[in-house]
């Protein structure tokens, strides 16, 4: 990561707005039960508040956003990547942060009842299959991008036995990400 962007990031960190200082008084050491980083470089972008654990982040937004583009723009590309974003205005940080904070607190509490389906799903007849579903869904799932995860969900529709021989490379995808399988046979 390019040290300019560090660099922003800390200048960010020092200059918070009080709607951002507020929040983040009640985001730091797990007040909501998970952590928070702020002012965290992701991607090209640099992001007011993320948590990591349960894939969110929060941004807090003075009238310049009003419209945005380039936030919408930053928005999908956060949401491609894996992460719930929440947008509030300084003035709803300042005069309802309890509301705020009740938004930020349902999200982060929300079970993730897709990764639940997931697993279900990835109960196979197969053990050894079972196995390296089970380990690739905790070791590499969390990371894939919108396009691997569709990738994986249709590799799950095939049979124990296709799909294994998917993984053990004897018989080629039908038109799959192949970094996915990449990964199972990793996993």
């Amino acid at each position: 990561m390019p040290v300019t962007k560090l660099a922003f990031a800390k200048h960010l960190r020092q200059t918070m707005t009080d709607a951002e200082r507020l929040l983040w008084c009640y985001l730091r050491r797990r007040h909501l039960g998970v952590k928070f980083k702020r002012q965290q470089p992701m991607g090209k972008y640099v992001v007011d508040f993320v948590c990591f654990e349960s894939r969110i982040i929060v941004e807090v937004d003075g009238g310049q956003h009003l419209e945005s583009v380039s936030d919408e723009r930053r928005d999908a590309w956060l949401r491609n990547q894996g992460f719930a974003v929440l947008r509030f205005w300084n003035n709803e940080v300042l005069q309802q942060t309890e509301a705020v904070l009740d938004k930020i607190y349902t999200v982060c509490a929300e079970p993730d009842k897709s990764l639940e389906r997931l697993r279900w799903r990835c109960r196979r007849g197969m053990l050894e299959l079972d196995i390296i579903l089970q380990r690739f869904i905790n070791q590499h799932y969390p990371g894939l991008n919108a396009s691997q995860r569709a990738a994986f969900d249709a590799l799950l529709d095939f049979p124990d036995a296709e799909l294994w021989d998917m993984i053990a490379g004897e018989t080629p995808p039908p038109e799959t990400d192949e970094a996915v399988l990449a990964l199972l046979r990793q996993a």
